[in-house]
């Protein structure tokens, strides 16, 4: 990432932003204090990377605003989108715990605001209370319980299902965000398709019948959620 005149400080509005972080939230004093402290605010334009598959671990991010996309190039040219995180989500955490390479690309989906840890600062906190070391666990293990049940619905549920729960997942910010929810997910139908291994037109398809039985709304480059109590049943397969 350039870091060129783009690193500076957190501002107080920023900070409210991280604030609305379930994990960061929870975290005691002393070691938000230390992530501030040794923290820095990087701005990225649409498309830029942050890293890519392969590189070596640099830190953890905070995204304050914007998006950013996870996914891979397979040996054909054939693109993939795996996840798409927003604020106040962290990332990056993976190859801290096993001094492994990055698992994927990533990069900014529109503008937007990271704040970045980086890699030397962070073993410094955590040396410094090697108890801080359960916190970093609980952002891992939260993001294995998601991928596990991600992979089961791929496995055994229909794709009206599966596009339910990714609508959710993505308003709730995969259960990053502390606040309630928003009404709206700001994703194309091309993205939704990559993240769940679905043509385009099937989800297309999803989508107007959803819509139909005004549970959601289309809108240009997303969806709004008419009625969250609906489509989490629709999330729920028949017993």
């Amino acid at each position: 990432m350039n870091e060129v005149v783009r690193s500076a400080a957190i501002t107080s509005e920023q900070r409210v932003v991280l604030n609305g972080s379930a994990w960061f939230g929870a975290l005691d004093p002393a070691f938000q204090e230390a992530v501030l402290a040794s923290s820095r605010v990087k701005q990225l334009g649409a498309g830029e990377t942050v890293f890519h598959r392969g590189d070596a671990s640099d830190g953890i991010y905070c995204v304050l605003s914007g998006a950013v996309c996870f996914g891979a190039i397979a040996p054909s040219g054939r693109g993939s989108i795996v996840a798409l995180a927003e604020a106040p989500q962290w990332f990056g955490e993976i190859a801290l715990f096993d001094g492994g390479a990055r698992t994927h690309d990533a990069w900014a989906d529109i503008a937007s605001t990271l704040l970045h840890l980086p890699l030397r600062h962070l073993t410094k906190i955590l040396a410094d209370d090697p108890l801080r070391w359960r916190q970093m666990g609980r952002l891992l293990v939260r993001k294995l319980r998601i991928a596990l049940s991600l992979l089961e619905d791929m496995a055994l549920e229909s794709p009206r299902v599966r596009l339910a729960r990714c609508l959710i997942h993505l308003l709730e910010g995969y259960g990053a965000r502390k606040a309630a929810p928003s009404c709206s997910v700001r994703v194309s139908q091309e993205r939704l398709g990559m993240m769940l291994s679905l043509s385009r037109q099937t989800v297309n398809e999803l989508l107007r019948h959803m819509e139909q039985e005004a549970i959601i709304q289309c809108q240009r480059g997303g969806v709004r959620v008419l009625d969250v109590g609906r489509l989490r049943k629709v999330g729920q397969p028949p017993a």
